[in-house]
């Protein structure tokens, strides 16, 4: 039987270093439905530097990104925007648009590809925004917010993309603890629809409950590896 072909690939890619990184050299990564994988690294900066690569946010030094089969040019930023909405993107470097109030992001992608302004937030985002306490606030702007309901709404916009694949930087941080149960069940309900994840996390409980690969990035080189946990481990 045929694999089925990677909804994400990056072929002879190479990322400059970034901050107290080293760059990752000349490597291969692909990404298909149902892969949850964790990245292992001693350098933050290199995983942050490779999820936004995944995100299509950084150029590489060289190297071919392709996204459901299709080469896509990174300059060409009007062609990259179906990619993007494909693609949420969960990281402390995300941002909302503060001239927006917090529904207006939280919908903004909708906006954008189903043309209606008449949108709004679906039973799933309104539950959602009652967990973390937002749904009082979501007539106002950015700046009227603590930065955990900041947080809490770029994670909602994110998901209210319906994305493809899912890239998060330290869930366990940005989402924070107390809403950990929350993200359990983001990544369940991924991982149940067969849609990919990438993830960076110091959480031992998330990697091993739910990781099925591992990336591990060391010293310049980016490699996978299937990972399989004891019941014992995923506890």
């Amino acid at each position: 039987m045929m694999k089925a072909l990677p909804l994400l690939e990056l072929s002879g890619y190479t990322l400059a270093p970034t901050g107290s990184g080293q760059g990752i050299n000349n490597f291969y990564f692909s990404l298909r439905r149902g892969d949850v994988c964790a990245i292992d690294t001693q350098n933050p900066d290199d995983a942050r530097s490779f999820l936004r690569a995944l995100a299509s946010l950084v150029y590489p030094v060289k190297g071919t990104y392709r996204f459901m089969g299709e080469r896509m040019d990174l300059k060409a930023y009007a062609e990259l925007l179906p990619c993007k909405q494909k693609i949420g993107y969960i990281a402390p470097d995300a941002a909302l648009m503060s001239n927006l109030t917090l529904r207006q992001n939280i919908l903004f992608h909708r906006y954008y590809f189903e043309n209606d302004l008449a949108i709004n937030v679906d039973d799933k985002i309104g539950a959602l925004c009652d967990i973390s306490q937002i749904s009082e606030k979501l007539d106002q702007r950015p700046s009227d917010l603590n930065k955990m309901e900041v947080q809490m709404a770029i994670v909602l916009r994110e998901v209210s993309k319906r994305p493809e694949i899912l890239l998060l930087d330290r869930p366990e941080d940005f989402i924070g603890h107390a809403n950990f149960d929350m993200l359990v069940q983001l990544f369940k309900d991924w991982i149940t629809n067969g849609k990919p994840v990438v993830f960076l996390s110091y959480d031992r409980r998330l990697i091993r409950r739910f990781a099925n690969r591992k990336i591990l990035i060391t010293s310049g080189s980016l490699t996978t590896v299937e990972v399989k946990w004891s019941s014992e481990d995923a506890v």
